[in-house]
């Protein structure tokens, strides 16, 4: 899982699509913005092989039930200012939508902000969810799914451990 996410995970933040990974806690979703963000650091990156990337950049959300449309509105806005004053060839700006799925059980609607973000953002947006969001966000993005590991999954991974 985790290396799945990665790779769709940095295709869609170096082409700026819109991307929702849903998945079960455990299933990788974070550590895989994780490895993206320790590796991908333009020339400085630890590795030759990510120095041909551009460095990146995450503008991090904590969705809540408590968020309101203002609040990811304004980080939003925070990390397309900070783009418009970099080389697009250099680097990466991405808005982290953490927990996005929590924002759903706000009373405010805040992620109805969202529909007019995803379409043709100056950025990439990720968003990390428990649970697949409602058809209208979805449908105007990427939308990486985590299935339950099957069994076959389970032994391997733990044959890969020991």
């Amino acid at each position: 899982a985790l290396c799945e996410n990665v790779f769709v995970t940095l295709v869609c933040v170096l082409n700026r699509l819109p991307l929702f990974i849903v998945g079960k806690p455990g299933s990788s979703k974070t550590l895989a913005m994780q490895v993206i963000t320790s590796n991908l650091q333009g020339r400085q990156s630890p590795s030759p092989f990510f120095r041909a990337f551009p460095a990146v950049h995450v503008f991090a959300y904590q969705c809540s039930p408590l968020s309101t449309s203002r609040a990811i509105g304004a980080q939003f806005d925070m990390a397309r200012r900070f783009a418009a004053h970099q080389d697009p060839a250099e680097h990466a700006t991405v808005l982290l939508l953490d927990e996005v799925g929590l924002a759903e059980h706000s009373p405010d609607t805040p992620l109805k902000v969202l529909h007019a973000l995803l379409v043709d953002p100056p950025i990439a947006v990720v968003g990390l969810s428990n649970w697949a969001l409602d058809p209208a966000k979805m449908n105007r993005s990427v939308c990486l799914r985590r299935t339950d590991p099957s069994p076959a999954d389970l032994e391997l991974t733990t044959l890969s451990i020991l």
